[in-house]
């Protein structure tokens, strides 16, 4: 069962900036990632990952449906994925956003070590996630004139 969550209306045309803002954060990721040595500190190319598919989330939700998840629990954004999107939206990827987006509090605030290897881990899903994401938004509907 999907619930609705909270989530307020956006117009349509903004979903391309935030499509944007995802590609330019999960390259940033990708840059940290690549100059990080195995055993550095690696939580910042894992928040950089993460919010690049909240972003991505953010951007396909707007331009399918208008909407945009305002929850400030993260963890239900996938819902507003869900919602948007419908059967558009593959068990796979919603499985994979979440996951992801799961471990937002467990890399900022709770004072957890993630080693490069690990933040890695979680680069290489949430590539796959926005990789799928801009894939789909390349289908979105069409403004309407």
């Amino acid at each position: 069962m999907v619930t609705r969550g909270s989530r307020k209306e956006v117009d349509r045309a903004q979903a391309d900036k935030y499509r944007r803002v995802g590609a330019a954060l999960l390259e940033s990721a990708q840059a940290l990632a690549d100059i990080a040595d195995s055993d550095s500190y690696g939580n910042a190319i894992a928040v950089v990952a993460v919010h690049a598919c909240i972003a991505y989330n953010d951007a396909l939700s707007i331009a399918w449906k208008g909407v945009k998840s305002t929850e400030g629990d993260h963890t239900r954004a996938p819902d507003t994925l869900l919602f948007a999107l419908s059967h558009q939206a593959p068990p796979e990827r919603v499985r994979q956003l979440r996951a992801v987006v799961a471990k937002k509090d467990h890399v900022s605030y709770q004072g957890t070590y993630f080693r490069t290897e690990q933040a890695t881990r979680l680069l290489n899903d949430a590539t796959g996630f926005c990789t799928w994401a801009d894939e789909i938004y390349e289908r979105r509907p069409p403004l309407a004139a």
